[in-house]
């Protein structure tokens, strides 16, 4: 089924990726492209491509540590009490070992799946990966996502964040969507992540109405800096 026959009818579009490749990207901004100019709201593409591929690469990077630790076991024990460790990931990664990682990803069948579909004029985007946050994953992602929530802008959150001794993770990005999500007049219950034993799952519900594309306009006219 193409992407516009799954519109048509009204049936969810899902995308895997074992990797952030250009092909990845394209059907991402396709898909968003297609379904929002579906429903009039072309001029949130910008902020909604933005925030799901950051979702998509934050799911695929966990993909690929749990990969590089080999396993669950050595995941937990290793990537999150060992600095150096996430060092030398880093490093391997910025070695151009994303497609020998996109190789063994496939072989073990880890993927990141985003799920779109519309209810009601509700764009309801998932992006899920089969690895498990740990518990301080969870802390961490949860105080960044409540310190954003009560920031006006990036700079706001740099202050406010300045005790936050986690710095792994989605980091910055996840901030960045929350202002985003803001900027069109949504509030944390419409961008949200959970996790369980076996998955975390990454979830917007963004509406599709005149007034998220006024706050939006809103926004952006608050932003845009005026010509003398």
């Amino acid at each position: 089924m193409t992407i516009d026959e799954a519109i048509e009818q009204n049936k969810k579009i899902i995308i895997k990726a074992y990797s952030v490749s250009e092909s990845i990207e394209y059907f991402l901004k396709v898909a968003l492209t297609k379904v929002l100019h579906n429903y009039g709201c072309d001029m949130l593409l910008i902020p909604l491509y933005t925030s799901v591929k950051e979702l998509v690469v934050n799911a695929v990077k966990a993909n690929h540590k749990f990969i590089y630790f080999e396993g669950r076991k050595s995941y937990n024990s290793v990537f999150f009490d060992s600095e150096k460790a996430l060092q030398l990931f880093k490093l391997e990664m910025t070695r151009g070992d994303a497609h020998y990682f996109d190789l063994l990803a496939r072989k073990q069948n880890l993927y990141a799946m985003t799920t779109m579909s519309v209810i009601d004029r509700i764009l309801y985007i998932d992006v899920e990966n089969p690895i498990p946050m740990s518990d301080i994953e969870k802390e961490a992602v949860g105080k960044k996502l409540k310190i954003a929530q009560d920031c006006q802008d990036i700079t706001d959150y740099f202050i406010q964040s300045q005790e936050d001794d986690y710095k792994e993770g989605a980091g910055l990005g996840l901030v960045l969507i929350t202002m985003m999500f803001k900027g069109m007049g949504l509030s944390q219950k419409h961008f949200f992540i959970d996790s369980d034993f076996e998955k975390t799952i990454a979830s917007m519900h963004v509406p599709l109405t005149a007034t998220t594309i006024q706050e939006y306009k809103k926004r952006l006219e608050e932003t845009t800096p005026k010509s003398a």
